[in-house]
């Protein structure tokens, strides 16, 4: 009888499906996390961005605290969007929009991006004469 070496047929098809069995799973795994890292990347950098904005529209007057339609932000981050949403609201009602003007401005923050949807920060701004 002859001694053969290496791997017959068989053992090469066992082989493959065990990796394959193994692997599979593993690599679903590993794609999900990338994905979630992903996600919270994209959703910590547009509350950044958005804290920025809200920093730059509430530094300014009263009266010139105004709307501004979705504009996107430079490079690096030209894949995010701000829009600024100015609401007049009387001191009882602070989350309800009322025809002004008023001594109270309730002012959003709207960050969109294509990985983290849309994040939006609120805050009030009070006419200081």
């Amino acid at each position: 009888m002859r001694r053969s070496s290496g791997f017959t047929l068989i053992e090469a098809v066992i082989v493959i499906a065990v990796m394959g069995i193994v692997l599979v799973p593993f690599t679903i795994l590993v794609v999900n996390v990338m994905s979630q890292n992903a996600y919270s990347q994209a959703q910590s950098t547009a509350v950044a961005l958005g804290e920025g904005e809200l920093e730059r529209v509430t530094g300014t007057r009263f009266s010139s605290v105004a709307a501004e339609a979705a504009t996107a932000f430079a490079a690096p981050f030209n894949n995010f969007t701000h829009q600024v949403v100015v609401d007049y609201v009387n001191s009882g009602a602070l989350n309800t929009a009322v025809v002004g003007p008023t001594d109270y401005k309730r002012v959003q923050i709207k960050i969109n991006s294509p990985v983290s949807g849309t994040i939006t920060l609120t805050t009030l701004v009070a006419d200081d004469w």
